[in-house]
């Protein structure tokens, strides 16, 4: 299904410590490693890295953050959301997604942690998982 498609990872980054937003970063290198083994594509998920030198909370480096996961995501085949919390940055990548006409994938690990499945339209996701800001 995946197997040598460009994947994006779309997953929160946003959490109330540093300590939450360090767990996020790992979970996204998770998600991106998962990935990669079940379904053999190459990950992409620039919040697995960017907060080491982009400040979320500085609102100039959170749009420059913003603006290089939407380069990384123009590179992508596919975006594969993960987990069931999409925070605002997500939202906006899942929209940009259909805009482009990208194949759209849910994973989750608690649930189904060796399967993703298709999605059809943004409004499915946003019936299905909680959306925060």
């Amino acid at each position: 299904m995946l197997s040598g498609k460009k994947a994006y990872i779309c997953s929160p980054l946003s959490a109330p410590d540093a300590k939450g937003v360090s767990h996020n970063m790992d979970m996204a290198r998770f998600y991106m490693e998962r990935m990669q083994v079940l379904y053999h594509c190459r990950t992409f998920a620039s919040h697995a890295y960017l907060p080491l030198m982009l400040d979320d909370s500085i609102p100039e480096e959170r749009e420059t953050a913003l603006r290089i996961g939407m380069e990384l995501m123009d590179l992508c085949d596919t975006l594969i959301i993960c987990g069931r919390r999409v925070s605002s940055g997500m939202a906006g990548e899942i929209k940009e997604a259909f805009l482009k006409g990208m194949e759209v994938y849910w994973y989750d690990s608690n649930e189904k942690p060796f399967e993703i499945r298709a999605v059809e339209s943004w409004r499915e996701e946003w019936d299905a998982v909680q959306v925060c800001k």
